[in-house]
């Protein structure tokens, strides 16, 4: 492996870090930078509007990560003495959930003791605040929609003892420009001891897919609603002045950063490419799976649920972004070649197309290519396409040699997302130089995602040219100490984006 096969290794995985990191989201302590407008007025339990909200709270999970969480339930009668379920995002329940990971019944067993919930999370009832245990996560995913499923500790009637009723869920889309109002209690940014519910009042836009690292959702609504930020993630939007939740707010595009579709900047698929909108929320519409809930059950094999039931074969990729085409051993160049590794899972077989994002869908059948055995290609390595674009690689895998019983829906396809990317970075590069007795050290200064990486080199000044290729080195994030007594240097360093576009050498002259 080269240098920089290398140092493109060492960022993606670092990014993979980050994403573990952040919690994907809206979920953890993000930046204080990330903060997303002005804060949203504080919900007091006597504003007219509170009383459709006492289902709403604050939910904690065994590894910190703040989210706001709902008690809801389905059409239908609910039992008093049946388990409570509450929604919430699908980061809000593990900060590593992969992009076609789909969790159905995991035991919360472990770290049990550390999930809370606490609704009717209003500031002024501090001292009549009620938390609750969970008793297992019922469900959770981030492949498509971002949503979890959580069975509560206690039951619907003993939540009706303390006038906490469950909300219920519209499974119809607001139209683009529909007013909506927003419940949420966010963390970040926030003044000490104000972290309860809020409220917004805003608009929706039409339904667009997003994309924000490695995972994709479909038919996310975008909004301008106000305050949100770290834990805001998983907080029900409903129609102005109605009381059924139609999404769950889970990303916002996080003031700090730079570029597209990358961790705190989700970008739309639009028809000539994606764009990350600049104060834009999403919510993930709760149509896909407002008909698994039934009275107080929750029931993937329902007639109107629509959620993947983890069937699935599993793509490994690293690669977020590359150019169109890469440099190659005999000095030449040649398209990039999708790396993505499929695991089917005691499938045998698959088949697999590629789409940009937004234009069409994986679960169209049409399109799809020839079955092959996974035994024979366990990595998708098809030429990226030369167009600059957001792409999805689709699969679905199956036991057999042709498409038939017992493979994987179309409808239920794995996803792999690739950013052709061969733009250089717009934003300078800049260096941190601390002059000390005997001389200075010098660190270049990442700017998520438009530099998040360097190559260096550097020398007596009168010998090192910064305009020539040769000498440049992967910059592994340890300073340069140069010496004063050694002086005069030349420090030069070329920033890199996520695809290894480079910008023009920054030049440092020293002593």
């Amino acid at each position: 492996m080269s240098h920089t096969q290398r140092a493109h290794r060492a960022r993606s995985s670092a990014l993979v870090a980050a994403t573990a990191l952040v919690g994907g989201l809206l979920g953890l302590a993000t930046p204080a930078h990330a903060e997303q407008g002005e804060h949203a007025p504080l919900l007091y339990s006597t504003d007219p509007v509170a009383a459709r909200f006492h289902a709403t709270g604050r939910l904690v999970n065994p590894n910190g990560v703040h989210c706001t969480a709902t008690v809801v339930a389905g059409e239908g009668k609910v039992r008093a003495d049946a388990k409570a379920l509450i929604v919430t995002n699908g980061h809000c329940v593990s900060d590593s959930m992969g992009t076609n990971e789909v969790r159905v019944d995991s035991s919360a067993e472990e770290g049990r003791a550390n999930w809370r919930f606490t609704p009717a999370y209003f500031i002024d009832t501090k001292d009549e605040h009620r938390t609750f245990g969970v008793k297992q996560v019922r469900y959770a995913t981030m492949k498509s929609v971002d949503v979890a499923v959580i069975e509560l500790d206690t039951t619907y009637g003993e939540l009706a003892k303390i006038d906490v009723e469950p909300m219920r869920l519209d499974a119809e889309t607001p139209k683009s420009g529909s007013p909506v109002e927003l419940v949420h209690a966010p963390l970040n940014g926030t003044p000490p001891g104000e972290t309860y519910l809020r409220y917004s009042k805003c608009q929706v836009g039409a339904p667009t897919n997003v994309a924000e690292g490695q995972w994709l959702w479909h038919d996310s609504l975008p909004n301008n609603c106000k305050g949100i930020k770290g834990g805001s993630s998983g907080s029900p939007m409903v129609r102005a002045d109605k009381d059924r939740i139609v999404a769950l707010v889970n990303t916002t595009v996080e003031r700090g950063y730079l570029g597209e579709c990358m961790l705190g900047r989700p970008c739309e698929a639009k028809p000539d490419g994606v764009v990350a909108k600049e104060g834009m929320s999403y919510a993930i519409r709760v149509a896909p799976f407002a008909g698994c809930f039934v009275g107080g059950s929750f029931d993937l094999r329902a007639p109107r649920c629509q959620l993947d039931p983890g069937q699935r074969i599993t793509t490994t990729d690293y690669t977020l972004a590359t150019k169109s085409k890469v440099p190659q051993q005999d000095g030449g160049l040649a398209p990039a070649r999708w790396k993505t590794e499929l695991d089917g899972k005691g499938f045998t077989h698959a088949q697999a197309k590629v789409i940009p994002f937004g234009a069409g869908s994986c679960a169209d059948p049409k399109g799809y290519g020839k079955v092959f055995s996974l035994q024979d290609r366990p990595v998708f390595d098809d030429p990226v396409p030369q167009r600059e674009n957001f792409y999805v690689l689709c699969v679905v895998a199956g036991p057999s040699p042709k498409y038939g019983e017992g493979w994987q829906p179309h409808r239920f396809a794995s996803m792999d997302g690739l950013r052709v990317d061969d733009t250089p970075p717009t934003v300078e590069t800049k260096l941190d130089v601390w002059e000390m007795d005997e001389g200075w050290r010098v660190d270049p200064i990442f700017r998520p995602w438009e530099i998040t990486g360097y190559e260096i080199k550097y020398g007596p000044r009168d010998k090192t040219d910064c305009a020539d290729p040769e000498g440049y080195r992967p910059y592994f994030r340890i300073p340069t100490y140069l010496k004063k007594s050694e002086a005069p240097w030349r420090y030069c360093a070329v920033g890199l984006d996520h695809a290894d576009n480079k910008t023009k050498p920054k030049v440092l002259d020293l002593g």
